[in-house]
């Protein structure tokens, strides 16, 4: 166990200058590590860490000065030390036993292993300063506080909740058109009916758009309305480079928004990039690791990724936290079905509210789809020609419709509902690589075909 030491306190780390080494560069002073165009925050502790070790450029670093400089206040054991030398070495990209960047000196301490260059200043590549927290109070109380409100109700992500978010926006924008805050969440609201099938999205993406547009007028450096952006090209207009692009910006002006690493994480899992998006969703939830939904977009992501085992176990965890957090089952039915486990698909579909505006885009398919993969053609039929007679004066999602053909054996009409998706520019076809509802067509000339108009 190490003593406090009274060498001096952690605080602030106040250098201008970073520290080049290998393919990386560290700015102390805004604790942000760059390799490339990527551009990743470092935690608080080991950015206190990594300071010392580049300062000391390849000489030694006694444990009982790392000690004192990471926890001033606080004695720390010799395990907890090696525990954060450990995450400093994954963030930094060392594999198990290489130690490429830092090594351990038996007995003593620890340095570091690459030739270290100064340079005075901080890195030229921009970060956002703020501009966008600084907004949420311009324009007084009234509208920061049915931002706050319309903000809740988005966390919530179901249909009724996204359009009382949209209200709360409303209200706040007839009192300030140019409120940025406002104007985003307004454009995130209608982007999430197109995303999540509730609205057709002819009628939800125009209205994010022009929406987002406005924002990005009046703040072209907030990183959360470029991230908006790439959500719009990711899922409306299939437009890979441009979504890309504005994701990477959007992490070069503020690299620590788990809201940026979200979509970050949503942008890779449809390009099929699935442990970098793993990596975006854990990075966000190392920022917030409280936060069930960023524990959510892990499990999800898992889900893409065809590690259903995984994903259902951190669901489970989630609804043994908070039995009311009804998205997690919602997805862990999903996750069921995709893992052959009709049975307890359906023991966790039956526990979902019946909600009109809600039940098209989610709960009936997959009753539809567990029906028929339990060998209940009659109810599986049912639910299908239940959907097909709400889509007539409603907006259901051909994709739905599909994954229920697909489990009834109507493969010819499944493939017809995915042409007419594509028909549509539904915001689902770009999980058909991912989501494996249509393995019986997947070899089909015309699925191929379909998959490659999507991209990327």
């Amino acid at each position: 166990m190490f003593g406090v030491s009274h060498l001096h306190a952690a605080g602030p780390i106040e250098s201008m200058t970073t520290y080049s080494f290998g393919d990386c560069r560290f700015d102390p002073s805004r604790q942000l590590l760059f390799r490339g165009n990527q551009v990743t925050p470092v935690p608080h502790r080991l950015s206190f860490l990594l300071a010392e070790l580049v300062a000391a450029n390849g000489e030694l670093v006694a444990k009982e000065t790392l000690a004192a400089r990471v926890w001033p206040h606080e004695a720390v054991s010799d395990g907890n030390l090696a525990q954060h030398v450990y995450m400093l070495r994954r963030l930094l990209g060392e594999r198990a036993r290489d130690h490429a960047y830092i090594l351990s000196v038996s007995g003593s301490g620890y340095r570091f292993a690459l030739p270290v260059v100064e340079t005075a200043g901080v890195d030229p590549v921009p970060v956002d300063t703020g501009t966008f927290a600084e907004s949420l109070l311009q324009s007084g109380v009234e509208p920061f506080r049915n931002y706050c409100q319309g903000s809740f109700f988005l966390e919530q992500r179901t249909a009724p909740s996204i359009r009382r978010a949209i209200a709360c926006f409303e209200r706040a924008l007839a009192e300030n058109p140019k409120y940025v805050p406002a104007l985003i969440g307004f454009a995130q609201a209608h982007a999430l009916l197109g995303d999540y099938w509730h609205v057709p999205p002819n009628l939800s993406y125009p209205r994010a758009k022009r929406a987002i547009a406005q924002a990005l007028e009046l703040d072209p450096q907030c990183a959360i309305a470029h991230a908006v952006v790439a959500g719009i090209l990711c899922f409306c207009d299939w437009e890979w480079k441009g979504a890309q692009d504005e994701i990477d910006l959007a992490i070069r002006l503020n690299p620590g928004s788990t809201f940026v690493r979200n979509n970050a994480a949503w942008l890779y899992v449809c390009e099929g990039r699935y442990q970098e998006a793993m990596s975006q969703a854990q990075f966000a939830l190392t920022m917030e690791p409280s936060s069930l939904r960023l524990q959510l977009l892990v499990a999800r992501v898992l889900v893409h990724s065809r590690e259903y085992a995984k994903a259902i176990a951190i669901m489970s965890n989630l609804l043994e936290t908070d039995p009311g957090f009804y998205i997690a089952r919602r997805y862990r039915a999903q996750a069921y079905l995709l893992n052959g486990e009709p049975e307890k698909a359906l023991s966790d579909l039956e526990l979902l509210p019946q909600e009109r505006s809600e039940d098209p885009s989610f709960r009936l398919p997959m009753l539809g789809r567990a029906y028929a993969d339990l060998a209940d053609r009659k109810r599986a039929q049912t639910v299908f020609e239940t959907l097909e007679s709400i889509g007539r004066t409603e907006y259901v999602v051909s994709w739905n419709l599909a994954i229920v053909a697909v489990g009834l054996d109507r493969l010819d009409e499944a493939m017809a509902h995915l042409e007419t998706a594509y028909e549509r520019r539904e915001a689902t076809l770009p999980f058909l690589k991912s989501l494996p509802w249509f393995e019986p067509i997947s070899d089909s000339a015309r699925f191929r075909e379909l998959r490659g108009k999507v991209g990327p």
